[in-house]
């Protein structure tokens, strides 16, 4: 008999205090332009302000946060369990 497999898929969200700031303040000490790095991360300047000012609607992807991590050289240690 063949074994059949399931995925499971695991949704979870963590709440991390001042996350926007750190993000501007981050960019801001990059030699890196605004533009240059929404480019390199694939997001439009005006989400990427909704993301520093903490508009966004929804959560930010885990995904976008790493890119952002990547593209400024910095760790933001958001951990999840």
């Amino acid at each position: 008999m063949l074994a059949t497999r399931m995925r499971i898929r695991r949704v979870q969200e963590v709440d991390v205090d001042n996350l926007g700031e750190k993000i501007k303040a981050a960019r801001m000490a990059s030699s890196k332009s605004l533009t240059q790095i929404c480019e390199e991360i694939g997001l439009s300047r005006s989400y990427w302000y909704d993301i520093e000012q903490e508009k966004i609607r929804g959560t930010l992807s885990l995904e976008n946060l790493r890119k952002i991590e990547e593209v400024l050289g910095v760790d933001f240690n958001v951990k999840f369990d």
